[in-house]
């Protein structure tokens, strides 16, 4: 029994796989189709991807046509805006419709079935993009716009929304057609619309029509004899367009000065700009005394994007701009830090400033210079009374001192007596061998 040997059993291995990685693969498995699954359903399909791209496009064409500054294309807000506003229109012209049946009349129960049926058709097509973006863009779709007098006749709901729409398209038309003139150098005069062969006139605007002669560039103005050269700066258009269309008759170099945020701003820039004259903003800044100035005007107490930011506002209304000039300003105009950031954006704009010197001493020529913007300041206001005698006087003043220095800078105003001094003395001056020159030419 001693001798004998203990003999070891040895046990078998066992088969199959580790209990955790089962249960990972399981996992893995599970991750995966949460995965997939997750993105079938939510992948946008076609027509959402058209869409996105559609909306895209609308917004870059009004970017192109100068609707939408580049520097500035809006905000989320401005867009939601916009397309509620569309939609508003598209609910309003719909539900007007349905309550236009005239009382009595002789419509079947057939018919005011189909018709029904019709508009509510109409209803859930509105609401489409296409829709939508034809609202926003003015540019109505065909069939809106075609409709039988037959079937007017019989349905006169669908004859109401077709009425409506037609004339808010024609609304829609005449303002995408101004907004464009500007960016093209046409003449501001509202296009008309065809649509299946139908000529549709626009709808009138809110603004006093233009009195303006067709547009025309101003007659080669150098006499045989230069003595002197005058250039003439027109400062507060905007609100008398009557004594502007009387400088825009002269037909002489002049340069126009339109202010921002007034009830004729766009109509005096594209008028000014329809006659191939050129077009500056004239920004209100702050002035010494504080006394009417306008609601918004660059403040030396404002920050660098705060003064950005207004004089892009002011410039988004002029786009026909090739300068700016102060409008009061006696005290921005000699504060350096105002100035040097109004010049860094005219700098980036490549606009030139003209320093109406409504103050002896000022900081924004040594800013121009330090920003390369080309500048050229004001020599003498000639309508500081309101008197034709006394103005012309001050233009015959003006007229002596270009002869002695040879060039000469003078400012008047879009007021019905310095417009008629003007008239009365240009013909004057010039048989009398002076020139009348845009002020851009004299900035250095």
């Amino acid at each position: 029994m001693a001798g004998k040997k203990r003999v070891r059993r040895t046990r078998a291995a066992k088969k199959g796989g580790h209990p955790f990685l089962v249960l990972l693969f399981f996992i893995a498995l599970i991750m995966g189709s949460a995965y997939m699954t997750d993105r079938m359903t939510n992948a946008p399909d076609s027509e959402v991807a058209q869409n996105v791209t559609t909306i895209g496009h609308l917004f870059n064409d009004k970017e192109m046509q100068g609707l939408v500054p580049k520097e500035d294309q809006g905000t989320p807000e401005s867009v939601k805006e916009k397309i509620k506003a569309a939609m508003d229109k598209v609910v309003t012209v719909q539900v007007k419709a349905d309550d236009e049946e005239p009382a009595g009349s002789s419509v079947s129960s057939n018919e005011k079935k189909d018709g029904s049926q019709t508009m509510e058709k109409g209803k859930k097509a509105s609401f489409s993009l296409p829709s939508i973006v034809s609202k926003i863009t003015g540019k109505e779709e065909s069939h809106e716009n075609t409709a039988a007098p037959s079937s007017l006749q019989g349905k006169p709901t669908e004859a109401a929304s077709s009425a409506v729409s037609s004339t808010s398209s024609s609304t829609s038309s005449s303002t995408v057609s101004t907004a464009s003139s500007h960016r093209s150098q046409a003449a501001a005069a509202p296009s008309v619309k065809k649509d299946g062969g139908n000529t549709k006139a626009p709808a009138k605007q809110s603004a006093a029509p233009l009195k303006a002669a067709p547009a025309s560039a101003p007659r080669p103005n150098t006499p045989s004899v230069v003595k002197g050269k005058l250039a003439v700066v027109i400062d507060d258009a905007g609100r008398d367009l009557a004594s502007q269309h009387v400088y825009e008759s002269l037909g002489i170099p002049l340069t126009l000065a339109v202010m921002p945020n007034q009830v004729h701003t766009r109509d005096a820039a594209l008028s000014w700009h329809a006659h191939g004259l050129p077009v500056i903003l004239h920004q209100p800044m702050e002035s010494v005394s504080g006394i009417g100035m306008e609601s918004k005007v660059i403040l030396t107490s404002m920050s660098d994007e705060e003064i950005r930011s207004l004089l892009k506002s002011s410039l988004s209304q002029v786009p026909e701009a090739v300068g700016i000039n102060n409008h009061q300003g006696s005290k921005a105009t000699t504060d350096r830090h105002t100035m040097e950031v109004v010049m860094n954006e005219l700098h980036h704009r490549h606009l030139f400033f003209f320093d109406s010197r409504t103050n002896s001493t000022t900081a924004a020529d040594g800013a121009a210079a330090s920003y390369g913007v080309p500048y050229v300041r004001n020599d003498l206001f000639v309508d500081n009374e309101a008197d034709v005698a006394a103005i012309s006087a001050m233009i015959r003043e003006a007229a002596k001192r270009a002869q002695k220095y040879g060039t000469y800078v003078i400012i008047g105003h879009c007021r019905p007596k310095t417009a008629e001094a003007f008239r009365q003395m240009v013909p004057q001056l010039e048989k009398e061998g002076i020139q009348f020159v845009y002020v851009s030419s004299l900035a250095k």
